[in-house]
């Protein structure tokens, strides 16, 4: 008897995005969705502009700059 083909991933927007690779097998397949609570996936651009305290470009060119000093090189 063969085995069933678990193919784990994730479902949003009416998409199935699976974790990895699609089995070359083929046959009946079904599609069982475990909802989540909360929100759904959130994109790093959603979470843009949202920092507790934003920080300038200055203040991040400044940073960069120490970090680099920090390294010794000419």
């Amino acid at each position: 008897m063969n085995q069933p083909l678990v193919v784990r991933g994730h479902y949003a927007d009416r998409t199935f995005v699976p974790d990895g690779p699609l089995p070359e097998a083929e046959g009946a397949a079904e599609l069982i969705i475990i909802p989540t609570s909360g929100k759904a996936a959130v994109s790093v651009f959603d979470l843009f502009g949202k920092a507790p305290r934003l920080r300038t470009a200055e203040d991040i060119a400044s940073q960069v700059r120490e970090e680099h000093d920090a390294w010794g090189e000419p």
